[in-house]
């Protein structure tokens, strides 16, 4: 029904003797006049409200905090300045929300020792697994590597079947251009407890951190990387062939180390935060505190 359309049945509904406020309430309109023009906060809103309409939809699933960082990064010419209230004002009257997910709280105790946290890029290491489908249905697995001070992710490589052997190769090609870490973070699956790892770890020094088992909040950071390739990556895409999942993978990676703000590290990405840390060494936020 057209505005048009709205306004002929809420003037037939009062000439039934139905009040304005009742014929409005039927019709599902509002007391407004056909002649009412917008104010001026509205006339000033509309093209701020179209420009954060196209960030959202070329982030789909940034929230209201790094989208307002990327409209501060992406600015063009014109674009006013926005303080955050205004931001989220504008935010929620575009209807751009998205669900929250719900919060798990960290465990800061392994065995009653404390979670070892990195102080500097390159000490820690965490990796898991995530599972998927080709288009055609066959399952495959991703593994994913990251760097806990930084946020750097090291790699995300779909593969229909990952041995303890593949992990190795994995983390030596890796280890090939960043340097090979102080300790590797895992959780107690058999690709980590396995002969092959232990081998690794022992030959080039590196102490393998063994989380809780049940306890995947003591891994978070790989815990929260694996929601964005699967929020992100995984989910927004589908696959016909292994070898497209790996371009695809490869893909994002390099956009998340070099586009992806993080609340974390002051709102710069990966790459950003790395190419400061190497001039200033600036301390970074824990998320143990």
């Amino acid at each position: 029904m057209g505005p048009s359309q709205r306004q002929e049945a809420v003037k037939a509904l009062q000439r039934s003797g139905l009040s304005q406020r009742e014929a409005c309430a039927i019709v599902r309109t509002r007391r407004r006049s056909s002649k009412e023009q917008h104010g001026f906060r509205a006339s000033q809103d509309a093209p701020l409200l179209v420009r954060l309409t196209e960030l959202a939809q070329e982030h789909p699933r940034y929230g209201s905090k790094r989208l307002y960082v990327v409209y501060e990064r992406a600015a063009r010419d014109g674009d006013p300045y926005m303080n955050w209230k205004r931001f989220r004002r504008l935010y929620r009257l575009a209807n751009l929300q998205i669900a929250r997910r719900r919060r798990r709280s960290r465990a800061k105790y392994v065995r009653g020792l404390p979670l070892r946290r990195a102080t500097h890029p390159n000490e820690i290491w965490t990796l898991d697994f995530l599972s998927d489908r080709l288009l055609h249905g066959r399952v495959f697995r991703a593994l994913t590597l990251l760097d806990e001070y930084s946020r750097f992710g090291l790699a995300v490589d779909p593969a229909f079947s990952y041995p303890s052997v593949s992990v190795v190769r994995t983390l030596d090609d890796t280890a090939r251009e960043h340097g090979y870490p102080s300790c590797l973070r895992v959780d107690n699956g058999p690709e980590f407890i396995a002969t092959a790892l232990e081998t690794w770890a022992h030959e080039h020094n590196v102490e393998l951190l063994f989380i809780q088992p049940g306890k995947p909040t003591q891994n978070a950071f790989i815990e929260s990387f694996n929601s964005r390739v699967r929020d992100e990556l995984l989910n927004a895409n589908r696959y016909r062939t292994i070898f497209e999942a790996r371009d695809g993978a490869e893909a994002w990676r390099q956009a998340y180390n070099s586009v992806h703000p993080h609340s974390s590290l002051d709102g710069m990405t990966p790459e950003e935060f790395l190419a400061l840390y190497e001039i200033t060494q600036l301390p970074q936020k824990s998320l143990a505190a």
